[in-house]
C-alpha cells in the first residue's frame, strides 16, 4: 500500500491554533494544521522545518 504523504522542507513564518504559514521561496502558503504534521517545539520563524502533508494538498497549493 502506497502512501499519499510527502516530506518538504520549507521555511516556518507563524502559526495559530488552526494553521501554520510557511515559505517555499518566495511564495507563502497557510496550510492547516488538520493536514500537516510538524514538529512545533523545533519551529522558529525564518528557519528551515519539515512538514509532512499529503502529496495532493502540495500539488494544489503549488508547493511542489
Amino acid at each position: 500500500m502506497r502512501s499519499d504523504l510527502i516530506d518538504l522542507e520549507v521555511e516556518y513564518v507563524h502559526s495559530t491554533a488552526a494553521a501554520i504559514l510557511v515559505r517555499d521561496g518566495d511564495k507563502e502558503v497557510w496550510i492547516p494544521k488538520s493536514v500537516v504534521e510538524y514538529d512545533a517545539d523545533l519551529a522558529r520563524v525564518g528557519k528551515p522545518i519539515t512538514i509532512t502533508l499529503p502529496e495532493r494538498w502540495a500539488l494544489d497549493k503549488g508547493l511542489i
